[in-house]
């Protein structure tokens, strides 16, 4: 099955969010709490990326 836009935009919405939430957080390490929070988002990030390249998103 090929990518929908759908798989796409969800994996740019994802990283639209992973920028927003490092530009909050700009001039400071991150906080351990704050890093699991970027790792939960990237992961979520790479999730659709495979997705939408793999084909085997919905």
């Amino acid at each position: 099955m090929s990518p929908t836009a759908s798989d796409r935009s969800c994996a740019e919405e994802i990283n639209d969010a992973i920028r927003a939430f490092l530009a909050d957080r700009e001039g400071h390490p991150l906080t351990p709490a704050e890093r699991r929070q970027y790792e939960i988002l990237r992961d979520r990030w790479l999730e659709a990326v495979r997705r939408c390249h793999d084909g085997t998103g919905p």
